[in-house]
C-alpha cells in the first residue's frame, strides 16, 4: 500500500503507540482487500462500551485527537442501578469499566453524541464524503440516505480509523462499487396507508433475500417518500442480511432514476415481492406463544422528536403495566422535555436512555437484569424484533406504534396482522 510521509511516521510510532497500532491494523486490512492507499476521513463514529477493555487500552494508548469523532449508543450502567434493574458487583464492574473508558473519550475530545442516528442532531455527511463508522445502522443510513462513502467495517477497524484519522480506500468508498446489483420490485402493493412498521418489514424481507455484500435498488415506491419511511426501509437490511447500500429510486441521492442506481447495467437479480412474502415476514418476526407483554421498546434506530410526540399523545393520562424504554439521543430527549413529551411519558411509567433499546436494553439483557429481565417485549421495529428475539432470547411482538403503546398500557398484545393492500 502506498503511504504518505505522515502515514509512514504514524506507522513508525512518532504519533504514539495507539496510532501506530491503529494504522498497522488498517494497513493489513487494506492489503488483504487490495487497497492501494489510505484516505483521510472527514470524521469518525465509534463505539466504545462493547470494545474489550484490553484492546481499548492498546488502541488508545498515547493517542491524541486527530479527527472529529462522534459516539455510538453506550450502556449507561449508572442508570440501570438507579432504576433497580440490576444490583451488586456486576453492576459495579460495568460502572467502573464504563467510567474508565469515558475518561479516555474525554481525553480524546470525542463528541458524546451517544446515538445511532446522529443525523437527527444535524451531523449529516455530504454525498461522497468519506466517513469511518461503527454500527451497521449508521453505515446503511449514511450510504443510502445521504450518499456518503462508508464501507462495511467492524467495531475494531472503525475504532482504528477514528484513532488514526485514516481508512483504506476499498469497498463502498470506490464509486464503481456503489451501483445496485439487485433490483427489488413491488408486486401489486398499494403503499398509500403504510406505516413505518410496513416499510421496516419490507426492508427486513429484502435483506434476507440478498446474499453477500451486494447493493439493492428498490423501485415502485412514490418519489421522495418521507424520511422516516425511507429510514425504516433501509435500517433492517444489514440485520437480516448484509446489505450496506440501498437505492430507493426517486428518493435517495444516487438514485434519481433506476438507470442511475444500476449504473446503466442490467441487474444480476430481480426480487419481486407481494402480500404473501410480507405477510410471512411479519409472522416470522412475531415470536410468541401467549399474549403477555412485559416490556415495550422503541428507538431502534433512535427515535425522532416526532415519534416521541406520537408516543406521548398515546400515553396522555395513562399508566403502564409493562416497562417501556425509548432509545433517543440526549439532545432529542432534551427537546422532548421542553415540549412536555418526557413528562407525559415518565408520568405513565416510561423511561428514556441513549442506549440501543434492542441489543443493550437493560430490561431485556440477561447479562444485565439477570432473573429480573423481561421475558417478552413488543416493538415497532423489525431490526429490534430480530435482536430482541435472537440476542436477548425474549418472546417478541412486532407491530405498529399504536399497538405497542396499547400493549404497554394493558400488558397484553392485541395487535393484528399487518395489512398489505
Amino acid at each position: 500500500m502506498l503511504l504518505t510521509d505522515e502515514e509512514k511516521r504514524m506507522l513508525a510510532g512518532e504519533y504514539g503507540p495507539g496510532v501506530q497500532r491503529s494504522l498497522d491494523l488498517l494497513v493489513k486490512l487494506g492489503d488483504s482487500f487490495g487497497a492501494e492507499r489510505m484516505a483521510r476521513i472527514s470524521y469518525g463514529h465509534a463505539m466504545y462500551d462493547v470494545i474489550p477493555e484490553d484492546f481499548w487500552g492498546l488502541i488508545t494508548e498515547g493517542a491524541k485527537p486527530l479527527t472529529k469523532v462522534t459516539t455510538h449508543p453506550a450502556y449507561q450502567p449508572e442508570q440501570w442501578k438507579e432504576w433497580g434493574i440490576t444490583s451488586g458487583s456486576r453492576a459495579d464492574e460495568f460502572i467502573m469499566e464504563h467510567q474508565r473508558k469515558l475518561n479516555t473519550v474525554h481525553r480524546l475530545g470525542w463528541l458524546l453524541t451517544e446515538t445511532c442516528a446522529e443525523y437527527l442532531l444535524g451531523i449529516i455527511p455530504r454525498k461522497g464524503e468519506i466517513v469511518a463508522m461503527s454500527g451497521s445502522c449508521m453505515q446503511v443510513a449514511s450510504n443510502s440516505l445521504f450518499g456518503a462513502s462508508v464501507d462495511r467495517a467492524g467495531h475494531l477497524c472503525s475504532l482504528a480509523s477514528c484513532i488514526s484519522g485514516r481508512i483504506p480506500i476499498m469497498g463502498l468508498m470506490l464509486p464503481e462499487n456503489r451501483y445496485a446489483q439487485i433490483l427489488v420490485e413491488l408486486d401489486d402493493l398499494d403503499v398509500a396507508d403504510w406505516t413505518d412498521s410496513h416499510y421496516s418489514c419490507l426492508g427486513y424481507y429484502v435483506g434476507e433475500q440478498v446474499s453477500g455484500l451486494r447493493n439493492v435498488a428498490v423501485t415502485g415506491l412514490s418519489p421522495n417518500i418521507p424520511f422516516d419511511f425511507a429510514r425504516a426501509l433501509v435500517i433492517p437490511l444489514p440485520t437480516s442480511g448484509a446489505v450496506t447500500l440501498c437505492h430507493i429510486v426517486g428518493t435517495t441521492p444516487e438514485a434519481s432514476t433506476l438507470e442511475e442506481a444500476l449504473g446503466n447495467r442490467k441487474p444480476e437479480q430481480v426480487i419481486k415481492l407481494g402480500k404473501g412474502e410480507l405477510t410471512d415476514t411479519w409472522r416470522r418476526l412475531n415470536v410468541w406463544n401467549d399474549d403477555v407483554v412485559e416490556h415495550v421498546a422503541f428507538g431502534c434506530p433512535h427515535c425522532t422528536i416526532d415519534e416521541i410526540g406520537r408516543i406521548a399523545a398515546l400515553l396522555e393520562g395513562k399508566t403502564l403495566k409493562a416497562s417501556l424504554l425509548i432509545g433517543a439521543s440526549v439532545p432529542v430527549v432534551a427537546l422532548a422535555r421542553q415540549q412536555g413529551y418526557v413528562d407525559t411519558i415518565e408520568k405513565a411509567g416510561g423511561h428514556f436512555l441513549s442506549c440501543c433499546p434492542s441489543i443493550s436494553n437493560p430490561f431485556l439483557h440477561p447479562n444485565i437484569a439477570g432473573e429480573r429481565r423481561a421475558k417478552s417485549a413488543a416493538t415497532d421495529s423489525a431490526r429490534a424484533a430480530h435482536y430482541i428475539a435472537r440476542v436477548c432470547g425474549a418472546k417478541t411482538f412486532f407491530g405498529t406504534k399504536e399497538e405497542c403503546v396499547d400493549a404497554a398500557i394493558s400488558g397484553r398484545w392485541k395487535g393484528r396482522e399487518l395489512k398489505w393492500k
